[in-house]
């Protein structure tokens, strides 16, 4: 005999899991295009900054959350596929010309 509750319950579950999981589509997007950006960057081997990688996502591609690059560099940083080499001032309205970091690709990591 089949339990209907349980399975009332599995298809609700489902439901959330499904609505869950295009609300995060977006995010994924920006994350993919950050990403396809900065990895575009280190292999220029310049310096860059995070108005750099947003300066070369689409405008049609939009974050969920500001702390979405963030989360991005900082991921970059910890594997040592960035370092920093230097700091700026963000112009942003919305950073209130906080200290921001320079970065550059990490030539040890490529070459390891």
């Amino acid at each position: 005999m089949v339990d209907q509750l349980a399975l009332a319950f599995a298809d609700r579950n489902a439901g959330q899991e499904a609505n869950l999981a295009a609300a995060v589509a977006v995010h994924r997007r920006y994350r993919e295009a950050a990403e396809t950006v900065l990895a575009e960057l280190v292999r220029e081997g310049h310096p860059f900054t995070a108005e750099d990688i947003r300066k070369g996502i689409p405008d049609d591609i939009e974050a969920h959350s500001p702390n979405v690059l963030p989360s991005v560099l900082g991921t970059w940083a910890a594997r040592r596929l960035i370092v920093p080499c230097g700091e700026y001032r963000s112009r942003r309205r919305s950073r209130r010309a906080s200290r921001n970091r320079v970065w550059i690709g990490n030539t040890r990591a490529s070459a390891a």
